[in-house]
């Protein structure tokens, strides 16, 4: 068993910094992966690794992402919280799957990413002119 932390990272980390997203539909992305037979019915939903990597040759031409599901078998919400409250790891399963890009952010109703240079200015308050 591996046992690893929950956060983005690239191979450089020359940006890092925060997500955030509101789902189009309350299991919006659990339906997905319901619909492709790849949840099974006691699983729920507790993460989203996505990832993309252009090619050296032809960097602007990313048709897809790499997306990881997350998936724990303690059935529901209130379960789950349950056992990540208990400090012990949090058991997963991870399912990957490639989604083309327009289908993956058509999951969500708003997606936000945040990045700055080696986390500079990650959570830090900033100033500037109204535009």
């Amino acid at each position: 068993m591996i046992t690893e932390t929950f956060k983005a990272g690239s191979h450089y980390g020359d940006f890092t910094g925060t997500a955030a997203a509101d789902s189009l539909e309350f299991h919006g992305f659990q339906e997905l992966l319901k619909s492709q037979g790849l949840i099974k019915d006691d699983e729920y939903l507790v993460g989203i690794e996505a990832s993309a990597s252009a090619p050296l040759a032809a960097p602007a031409q990313i048709n897809s992402l790499s997306v990881t599901a997350l998936l724990t078998n303690n059935n529901g919400y209130q379960n789950t919280q349950a056992a990540i409250e208990s400090g012990s790891p949090l058991k997963v399963r991870k399912v990957k799957l490639d989604i083309p890009i327009a289908d993956f952010f058509s999951l969500f109703k708003q997606f936000q990413i945040s990045i700055s240079k080696k986390g500079m200015i990650d959570q830090r308050e900033i100033t500037f002119d109204h535009q």
